[in-house]
Parts: structure tokens; C-alpha cells; sequence
């Protein structure tokens, strides 16, 4: 057996450009501070000093939707995997999230309750899944829907779930019965978003269509529901929930639409359709949080802007309609008065209406209000809101309305453009000193500090645009850019300013510039087939300044367009890419004509040479790289790894090892050993086609730049990559999915019933399944050891787990397994074990020893397995003993709490009113207006008190 080279492991150490995602959304935390998907992270950032004031991370999978409880305490986050993290705010300390895993596709939309306990998480896999928050477990699954769901909404009362999809529908599903009760399937695309308004009496659809559809929302249970509550003997200790009907709105009771569809708790009837000034799909409805505005996004930089009016509004609105339309009437003709009247009143601008719009330098792709809004008169009032636009920028944007005269007023005041690029970095170049480097985009070049990650400079300039090459100038004061219409940009990075621009130095695109080995200038190659040798010419300007100027000294022609071009370290040869799928080598003093590479079937995109001039490495849109032989332009291997594309190829510095990097259009990163042929890794963070590579000149940090708008940074670890490892690694997490894969059967669900359990099987379930198995087993195992000698000590892991019995035990080991994944996981233990888990849980009731997580275990294993237990005959006495016990202990645990908090609350007003302090007092809302005056120390401790 030969011995086995190691490798050092590359890891991500930071990310920067990307100020939020192209698809992601935003979240007001409130008037100063926003939180942005970005890629992997949630960023929080402070809108007017343009900084992060935090972040939230998850390695590797992209956040897809994320959503605020409705008091900012819980923060929900779906991923591009299927799972929901929910983070407690309050809880700094222990910031380890609450993982929900029940989506087998990425999460589209995220929904609390209004009471915050519960969470429902819509999918691309069409599914809809609510989440007990306090329990931290899944309650059940939704299924109905054919295409993506695309938003939910809770009720007022939090009764009723409402939902749209891709496939055409809007559907609303009974919280308690876990279905579905009325489906709205009127519009002819596919729905992206809605706004539940007026009390929820108010639905207002946005599809792929030009028009919103309005709807006029009944609830028929709220008479049942004031009646239960007039009748209820207690009406002092009655709780009013929120009425979800208030009076009916205007024109109601012309319109007649028999659409009951069976059920006793809803109608809904088509007041009408609106029209958007915005082309494409209807992104968002977002509504201001006195729903007095909606703003509605399309697919270009219009935002719509629609106004709600109350119903004394309406009113009048429809008086003064009436009037105009009187007038126009020739004739008085009762008929036809009675006609008009009855189609002004069915007119849905009667109680809605659009009243302007907003018009932004980019496509807006989500807005959210800040929560709060200002009245700067009796007629107007002022909204903040955070909006997301496609160019990786956010802004802070001020709706004034005027609603005498329905004028509305936006401007953007503040904005976070200088974090980034507003388009993808097509290029890069690292400074000597290894301190800083540039990446170039479509409308500027920002220099980047390489430890801080933050922007230090961005050069413009009004003629600089499309920039697709990069070079620092030796000696790090000057960079030369190439752009696509083949002009050559200087800037002095001292003063950021343009210093020469060579127009037409290129009838076409400037693809790369490569340095010449003795720093004397260097060779620029373009789509017109040429390439050009440059050298560096220092001449004295305006006011003694020295100022960098290029000569041309000599160029060639080939037979067609260079995509890409290297020199050799030796400064022998330099080689060119081309579009006929071929690199060709030339001698760089002469530039005759050496070898040419023929092998890929595609056009060469990149290519590098190693630091001992002895191999080249070419990759190409066959999606294969190719390792060559500098001295007879043999191929030594090709080698597939990537999905799409080969877009950069670097080797590393190191004459010990010829590793290389490839990247390519399928977002993946790849390690190869250039002599032995191996794939020693996979760098994954890219979430889109990545663009460029750059490696500093000490070779021990690679910078990478993506479609996703990000730049990564990956440096060399101390930790190992062992090949044989990493490929059992690799079958072992194949052999997972193969289990994943294969569904269990829950007994008493069909295949296509409309609810089901939340958890779906997965890694961490089989694991828990496994955990569970293994404590019955060691319990067997105690007993017979126990039975042969009574001085047997205890197995190590009981120890571990500080159980007092075997009993015990068992539920130890099951309160282990995350409560999200327990259902999942008890639904794979064999019957077999069943009995013996139940008399353990038992005992554990007796003994008073967590009763709620016993009772919770108890009745899910007799649901999952009713027809096994009720045909055992030896588990009817204890199951008649746990029918008896299981509700005087639960009520006896209920009441022992509700003891403990009227005690806790008793000692509070005893201590209040003994000191004359209020306890827990929100210091944010002491009014600190007026004089400071000097206080006693028993004020002072008092304040304290209070503060704390």
C-alpha cells in the first residue's frame, strides 16, 4: 500500500461587494436599521451611516425568504434546502437557531401568526407546513396546491390561513381542521403575491397579468362568534378576539355570485380589477401599516401606488360620482338612472384607486415599511420605506401623501451604493504589496482593502464603461483598465482620477492584460484577432507632475478572436486562447509561431502556465480542463469536473506542487493536482456562474467573483485534506441520501391527503431513530446483566446521561433528539421496541418525571401504531392505568404553574409597591424631555432598579 499525499484545505475567509441578493428580500427592524438577504447572510444595516451593524451566516446554502415575528423577537430564515432557522433575538448568548426541516425544495415565503406562536413556510415543492414555535416542532403539512406557493397571510384571528401559488389559485385553509375550505381560481396566470386589507375584508391579487383582481371578502362564522361570546356566563374574563368582518363595503349588495363551494364560513365576490402602470408580473403588494397605501412592485422601476379609502371616503367618493354621471344624463330617465347608479356602485375605484407612482434608477425587487409613519398635517402623512433594487444597492425612500388631493411625493434620502458594484465584477488585479486589489464592473472599478474587505477608492469616469480587464502597474500607483469597446484606461490611484485614455487601442473588446516578466509594460489581446505590446513612459505634465504613458511597440495577428492570453514565467513563450477551440504558443521576443494545442472541442476561455514554465492548463465551454506540456505541447490529461463552462484556471506559486484552481458557469470552485490528476476539493459559496480568479502574489489567498454579485476569499488552513477520506465521506453521504430518499409509510394517511406530519426523513431523523434503538438495547442488555449479577455497574452511558433508572433512561435519551425531528424519528422505530418504550414512559408518568414530553411521546405511539396496541393484550391494563393517570398529572402540572405565576406576580406588586419602583419597566419608553436635576441616591438606586 503506497503512502498518500495530504493537501492543505482551502476555507472561505470573508465575502464583500454583495449588499444584498438579486431575489432576496428586506425586513424593517425599524426606523434606522434593515436586515437584506444576501447570499448565505442576513445583514442588518444602519441606513445612515451606510455600515453592517450585523450578520447572520449559514455556510453554503443560499437564504431564499426570511421574516420578522410581528414583535421583532423571532427571526425566521428558509434556505434553498428546505429548512427554516428560527433565531430568538433576545437570546444573544446562545444564538443557535431552532432548525425546522420539512421542505424538500427551497422556502418561497415565511408567515408568523399574529400572536407570533406559530410560523407557516410555503415551498417551491408546492407543500405548506406549519411550525409550533414554543414547542419547537412541526405541527402538520398542507397539500393542495400544484406549483410553488408564492405567499401566506394569517387572519386577524389567526383561524384561517390564507395562500397563492404558481398554479393559478388562492386558497384558504382552516388553522384546527388542517384544510381546505374555499379556493379562489379566477385568475388566467400565475399569482405571485396578495394584500389582505379593510379589516381582511379586502383581497387584492397580484398576477402575472397588467390588472390586480379585487375581491370582496365575506366571513359568515363571526355572527356565531359574537353570539358564543354575549352568551358566555364569565363576560368580565372573556377575551375578544379581533373581528374579522366589519360593515359591508360600498356596492356590496348589488353584486350576486352564488360561489359558496360548499362551505358555512366564507364568500367572496369580485368587486373589480385595477390597472398597473408597470410592465411584467406583480412582485409584492406591500401594504402601509395603516393600510391606508399599497405599493405595488412590477418588473421594471415603476412602483404603483394605490390609495384605500374607509368607508365614510367611499361614500362620498361615490356621491360625487353620481352627481358627475347625473349631469352627463340628457335625459332623466329612471331606468337609466337606476342603471347608472347600479354600475357606479360596483366601480371597485370607489374604495381603492391608484394615485401615483414611484420611479427608481433600477428594478425595485421587494419593499418594506419601517413600521412608522408621520403626519405632517391633517391631510398628509409621510411613510418610510426600505427598498431592494436588482443593481445590489438599497435605498431608504419617503412616500409623502396628500390625501385631499391624492398627491403623492417620493424621494430617496438615503442609499448604501457605495458598499459595492452595481453590476457583476468581470475582472480583477492584486496590488504587489498584497495589501489591496481592484475589480472592474460594467460602470466602475473599486479598490478593495484585502484585510477589512471594505472599499477604499472607486475610480470612475463619465467615457469608462464595461470594463472587462484589469492591471495594476507595477510599482502599485497606477491601474490600466481594457473595456469592450477596446479602449485602455490609466488612474492614478493616488488621486483616483483619469489620467490617459487610448481610445480604439482595440477595434474590440480588451479581453486581457498581461504583464511583461521584466515590468516593463504589457500585452493586451482583443476580439480583433490582435495583440498589442505596450511599455511604460513617464513624462512630466501640468505643474512638474509626473504623469504614466503607453507606447506601442509592436503587435500581431491571429487567425481568430483571442479570448485569453498568459506569458510564461521564464519569459520564454506567450500563449493565446482562441475561438477555434485552439491555444497556440509563440515565442515571446520573436512572436514566431512554436505549437498549438489542439484538444478541446469548444473555445479556449482561460488558460495559465505553472511557476516553473513546464505545464499549461487550458479550460474551455466543453466544460473539461486540459493539462499540456510546454516543451512538445502533449496533453497529459483531461479532466471533468464541472457541469457547465470552464470560465478561470490559475495554478498555485508553489514549486513543490502543481495544484490548480478551475472555475466555471456552475458556480463550483475545483482543486486539481496537475500531476497526479487528483480532485482534491470543492470551494462552495458561489450561488451563480463565477467570473474571475486572481491569486495575491505569495500565492496563499485566491479571490473569486460570481454572477451573485459577491467576492470571496478563500486562504489556506492548517487543515488536511486526506483523499481516501474524503472519499469514503463522499459514499457514505450517498448511501444518506439513498435512505432519505426512500419514504416511510405513516399508517392511517393515504398518499394524497390534504395533511400531513411536517418533518420529512433526513439525516438527523435516521439519527435519532438510531439513538432511541440504542437505549432500548442497552436497557435489554442492563436487565439480563442485572439478573446475573446484582453488583453490575451501569452501562457509562446512563452515567453520562445522569439517569436515576433505567426508565428514565430511555426518556433521556429520546429528549435528546431536537424536538423538531422526534415525530420523524419515533415513526422509524420498529414496533418491537414499542412496548418496552411504553412501559419506560409509563414509569416516567408515575414518577412525575417530565410528564409533558412523556404524554406528547405516549399519544403520537399510539396513534402511529393503534392497530398493533389495541390487538396486545398484555398492554391493556397499562394502557387503562395511563387513560386514568395521564390527565390528573397534567392538570395537576397546569395548575402547579399557574400557582407559581400568580405567586411571582403577588411578590412583583409587593415589591413595587414597597419601594415605589415599577419593575422590568421599558427604559425606551421613560420620557426624557425636560431638565436634568440632580437626584438622591435612593432615587438614583430606584432608577436603577427600574432600568434593570
Amino acid at each position: 500500500m503506497g503512502l498518500t499525499k495530504d493537501y492543505q484545505r482551502y476555507t472561505c475567509a470573508g465575502l464583500c461587494n454583495v449588499v444584498n441578493s438579486s431575489n432576496g428580500m428586506i425586513q424593517a427592524v425599524d426606523k434606522v436599521i434593515c436586515a437584506a438577504s444576501a447570499c448565505e447572510c442576513i445583514n442588518f444595516y444602519n441606513i445612515r451611516t451606510g455600515e453592517m451593524t450585523n450578520h447572520i451566516r449559514r455556510d453554503n446554502h443560499q437564504v431564499t425568504a426570511f421574516k420578522f415575528s410581528p414583535n421583532k423577537r423571532f427571526l425566521a430564515i428558509g434556505y434553498d434546502d428546505g429548512e427554516v432557522h428560527l433565531y430568538d433575538r433576545k437570546n444573544d448568548d446562545n444564538n443557535k437557531p431552532i432548525i425546522f426541516d420539512g421542505h424538500k425544495r427551497g422556502i418561497n415565503t415565511l408567515a408568523f401568526s399574529h400572536d407570533g406562536f406559530t410560523l407557516a413556510s410555503g415551498g417551491k415543492d408546492s407543500l405548506i407546513i406549519l411550525w409550533d414555535v414554543l414547542n419547537e416542532s412541526g405541527k402538520y403539512r398542507l397539500n393542495g396546491h400544484t406549483d410553488s406557493i408564492t405567499q401566506l397571510q394569517f387572519t386577524l384571528d389567526d383561524k384561517y390561513l390564507v395562500s397563492s401559488s404558481k398554479d393559478t389559485s388562492v386558497r384558504f385553509w382552516d388553522v384546527l381542521s388542517h384544510s381546505c375550505f374555499y379556493t379562489i381560481s379566477e385568475s388566467i396566470s400565475e399569482i405571485y403575491g396578495f394584500a389582505l386589507i379593510k379589516n381582511d375584508q379586502l383581497l387584492v391579487v397580484g398576477s402575472a397579468e397588467v390588472e390586480l383582481i379585487v375581491y370582496e371578502l365575506n366571513w359568515l362564522n363571526q355572527l356565531k362568534d359574537e353570539t358564543e361570546l354575549e352568551n358566555n356566563e364569565n363576560k368580565k374574563t372573556a377575551t375578544k378576539k379581533p373581528k374579522l368582518v366589519s360593515e359591508p363595503l360600498v356596492g356590496s349588495d348589488l353584486i350576486e355570485e352564488d360561489n359558496d363551494q360548499g362551505n358555512t364560513i366564507i364568500r367572496s365576490k369580485q368587486r373589480g380589477r385595477l390597472i398597473r402602470q408597470a410592465k411584467g408580473r406583480a412582485l409584492q403588494l406591500a401594504v402601509s401599516p395603516d393600510e391606508a397605501v399599497i405599493c405595488v412592485l412590477g418588473g421594471d422601476i415603476i412602483m404603483d401606488i394605490f390609495r384605500v379609502y374607509d368607508n365614510d371616503e367611499a361614500k362620498k367618493r361615490l356621491t360625487k360620482k353620481l352627481r358627475k354621471a347625473k349631469r352627463k344624463l340628457e335625459t332623466k330617465d329612471e331606468e337609466e338612472e337606476k342603471i347608472t347608479e347600479a354600475e357606479i356602485s360596483k366601480d371597485v375605484t370607489v374604495f381603492i384607486s391608484r394615485i401615483g407612482e414611484y420611479r427608481s434608477q433600477s428594478k425595485l425587487k421587494w419593499i418594506d415599511y419601517t413600521g412608522e409613519f408621520n403626519k405632517k398635517d391633517e391631510n398628509g402623512r409621510q411613510y418610510r420605506i426600505y427598498g431592494m433594487q436588482s443593481n445590489n444597492t438599497l435605498h431608504g425612500i419617503t412616500i409623502t401623501v396628500d390625501f385631499k388631493s391624492n398627491e403623492i411625493q417620493c424621494e430617496s434620502l438615503a442609499n448604501l451604493d457605495k458598499r459595492g458594484h452595481r453590476s457583476d465584477v468581470r475582472c480583477f488585479s492584486v496590488a504587489e504589496n498584497n495589501r489591496t486589489f481592484v475589480s472592474g464592473s460594467a460602470d466602475s472599478a473599486i479598490i478593495w482593502d484585502l484585510n477589512s474587505l471594505l472599499p477604499v477608492n472607486r475610480l470612475e469616469a463619465d467615457e469608462m464603461k464595461d470594463i472587462i480587464s484589469a492591471f495594476y502597474v507595477p510599482g502599485d500607483k497606477y491601474v490600466v483598465f481594457g473595456s469592450k469597446d477596446g479602449t485602455l484606461f490609466i488612474f492614478d490611484i493616488a488621486t483616483c482620477e483619469l489620467v490617459n485614455e487610448y481610445k480604439k487601442a482595440h477595434d474590440s473588446g480588451i479581453w486581457s492584460i498581461v504583464g511583461l516578466p521584466n515590468k516593463s509594460g504589457f500585452v493586451t489581446v482583443g476580439s480583433d484577432k490582435k495583440a498589442h505590446f505596450w511599455e511604460y513612459q513617464m513624462v512630466t505634465g501640468i505643474g512638474n507632475a509626473r504623469i504614466l504613458k503607453l507606447n506601442q511597440t509592436h503587435s500581431t495577428e491571429l487567425e481568430d478572436e483571442i479570448l485569453c492570453a498568459t506569458i510564461s514565467p521564464n519569459g520564454r513563450f506567450i500563449i493565446f486562447g482562441l475561438l477555434n477551440f485552439t491555444a497556440r504558443i509563440h515565442y515571446l521576443d520573436s512572436l514566431k509561431f512554436f505549437l498549438s494545442l489542439y484538444g478541446h472541442s469548444l473555445p479556449v476561455m482561460c488558460l495559465d502556465v505553472d511557476i516553473e514554465s513546464k505545464l499549461v492548463v487550458t479550460g474551455s465551454s466543453d466544460k473539461g480542463c486540459k493539462i499540456w506540456g510546454l516543451d512538445f505541447g502533449d496533453c497529459h490529461k483531461s479532466l471533468y469536473g464541472h457541469s457547465d463552462a470552464v470560465t478561470a484556471v490559475k495554478f498555485n506559486k508553489s514549486y513543490e506542487e502543481k495544484l490548480f484552481f478551475s472555475a466555471g458557469k456552475d458556480g463550483k470552485i475545483i482543486q486539481w493536482d496537475a500531476v497526479k490528476f487528483h480532485k482534491i476539493q470543492i470551494l462552495e459559496g458561489h450561488f451563480a456562474e463565477i467570473r474571475d480568479l486572481a491569486f495575491t502574489h505569495d500565492g496563499r489567498t485566491l479571490i473569486s467573483a460570481s454572477h451573485d454579485k459577491s467576492i470571496r476569499i478563500w486562504e489556506e488552513s492548517e487543515e488536511l485534506v486526506v483523499l481516501s477520506e474524503q472519499e469514503n465521506a463522499e459514499i457514505e453521504k450517498d448511501y444518506l441520501e439513498k435512505m432519505v430518499d426512500a419514504e416511510d409509510v405513516i399508517p392511517g394517511e393515504g398518499k394524497d391527503a390534504e395533511a400531513e406530519l411536517a418533518t420529512k426523513k433526513s439525516v438527523e431523523t435516521i439519527k435519532g431513530a438510531e439513538t432511541i434503538l440504542e437505549a432500548v438495547e442497552i436497557i435489554r442488555t442492563e436487565k439480563r446483566e442485572k439478573e446475573i449479577n446484582p453488583r453490575h455497574a451501569d452501562h457509562p452511558l446512563i452515567i453520562a446521561y445522569g439517569s436515576t433508572s433505567h426508565d428514565h433512561f430511555v426518556l433521556d435519551a429520546i429528549h435528546r433528539i431536537r424536538p423538531a425531528h422526534l415525530e420523524r424519528s419515533l415513526l422509524m422505530v420498529p414496533f418491537g421496541y414499542v412496548p418496552e418504550i411504553v412501559k419506560a414512559l409509563a414509569k416516567c408518568v408515575q414518577d412525575h418525571y417530565r410528564i409533558e414530553l412523556s404524554t406528547r411521546i405516549l399519544l403520537f405511539l399510539f396513534k402511529i401504531h393503534h392497530n398493533y396496541i389495541s390487538k396486545s393484550i398484555h398492554l391493556f391494563p397499562l394502557i387503562d392505568d395511563l387513560r386514568l393517570r395521564i390527565p390528573t398529572e397534567i392538570e395537576e402540572v397546569r395548575d402547579k404553574i399557574s400557582f407559581n405565576s400568580a405567586a411571582l406576580k403577588l411578590l412583583k406588586l409587593q415589591l413595587e409597591d414597597r419601594d415605589k419602583v415599577k419593575i422590568f419597566k421599558d427604559v425606551s419608553q421613560i420620557d426624557g424631555k425636560g431638565k436634568k436635576s440632580k437626584k438622591k441616591p435612593g432615587e438614583r438606586a430606584a432608577l436603577v432598579r427600574a432600568k434593570v
